[in-house]
């Protein structure tokens, strides 16, 4: 039997399944990269960014969630201006990667922005993230070749753009 989803806007009741899935794909994707359990397990907390949510329920505005009876994806397009957003959260449960749910994801919102007169797509990814960075190519994404340091650390972000026709 084929299993049906639906990918859909997020809402208060989301809000601690996203920060599990977050601290989770966080530390899952940036652990290897920082090797700081500091951070991963002491500061990356679900409580915290739960909290966070709550307190700020307009972070949920671009949030997408894909959902088939169990949230197991989250990918957040927050406007940059009236052509350009930028993706600021983009997670799969880690038990749920490789199963093309961020593909559908990625999609979804890109004929979502496409339709509301978005140009541009952008996001920043760590480039010692190859897994990600390969991802993002393999769905149409081009390193614009700027980068910046991750405030605190000696490790660069990519900015990487998916333009629209």
């Amino acid at each position: 039997m084929k299993e049906t989803y639906t990918i859909r806007k997020a809402d208060r009741k989301d809000i601690p399944r996203i920060a599990e899935i977050i601290v989770f794909g966080k530390r899952v994707a940036y652990r290897p990269i920082f090797a700081n359990d500091h951070v991963s397990f002491n500061e990356l907390q679900v409580v915290e960014l739960y909290e966070e949510y709550m307190s700020n329920p307009d972070q949920l505005e671009g949030m997408l969630l894909y959902d088939d009876g169990i949230v197991k994806g989250v990918i957040n397009g927050q406007l940059v201006d009236d052509k350009t957003i930028e993706i600021t959260d983009f997670y799969v449960e880690p038990f749920f990667v490789g199963q093309g749910i961020g593909r559908l994801l990625i999609e979804y919102l890109i004929q979502k922005v496409r339709k509301e007169g978005v140009h541009k797509v952008i996001l920043w990814v760590i480039k010692d993230n190859v897994k990600a960075r390969k991802f993002y190519e393999l769905n149409g994404f081009v390193n614009s070749g700027e980068t910046r340091i991750i405030e605190g650390t000696t490790k660069d972000d990519c900015r990487y753009e998916y333009v629209l026709a």
